[in-house]
């Protein structure tokens, strides 16, 4: 995560909207929808965080998509990923999961609307597929290319029905954008990689955003 200089002006017209709104987040876990109550707007956020579709057929654990390829509301990009039953490896949440390496690294991405002057908390659920070495997973959450957090996930003493899911944090800033592209890459070589599920986005102003270790 890059820290963020803010100048003066900036800083000034965060206060002015702390002033002016409430919070843009909402208050339920699973809502994919926030409301804007300085404009009256509603503001789309990431739909599709649990990979829950398409649904991999019952003939199989699994579905691979190459990249350019569509999974759901997301998009597969560099080699191919791995939509994955919970009928292969216990899911975070729900009963799929994705794995960022199909036959070689991948990733998924998906463009959300974001509001001026607001920050964003992307969270989620990181483990590794168990079945291929490295035991080391390693990755990238990108916002428009750039890597705003890096992570890692050691797969020596997990299973398929022992993934040892844990939740990871990172937090963007949108100064003067209205949307943004987020990128899950791999950053592993071979077969099994990173797996992520459970992903989730809220926002909050600038001044009211709390630190991600």
């Amino acid at each position: 995560m890059f820290p963020l200089r803010l100048s003066a002006v900036s800083l000034s017209a965060a206060a002015l909207l702390l002033a002016a709104a409430s919070t843009t987040a909402s208050a339920h876990p699973h809502d994919t929808r926030r409301h804007d109550t300085r404009t009256h707007t509603t503001v789309p956020a990431l739909v599709g965080g649990g990979f829950e579709t398409p649904v991999v057929p019952a003939s199989s654990p699994f579905s691979s998509y190459v990249g350019g390829q569509a999974v759901g509301p997301w998009s597969a990009g560099g080699h191919s990923v791995d939509l994955t039953s919970d009928r292969l490896w216990d899911a975070a949440e729900g009963s799929q999961s994705l794995d960022l390496n199909g036959s070689a690294s991948g990733s998924v991405s998906q463009e959300i609307s974001t509001l001026p002057l607001t920050s964003y908390v992307v969270s989620f659920e990181l483990a590794g597929n168990p079945a291929w070495a490295p035991a080391l997973k390693t990755g990238e959450l990108r916002v428009d290319g750039v890597p705003v957090k890096t992570f890692a996930f050691d797969i020596t003493g997990h299973g398929f029905r022992n993934m040892g899911w844990t939740r990871q944090t990172a937090v963007f800033t949108s100064l003067l954008k209205t949307s943004v592209t987020l990128t899950f890459a791999s950053t592993s070589p071979g077969v099994g990689g990173p797996v992520i599920d459970d992903v989730r986005v809220r926002s909050c102003l600038l001044v009211l955003c709390p630190p991600v270790a």
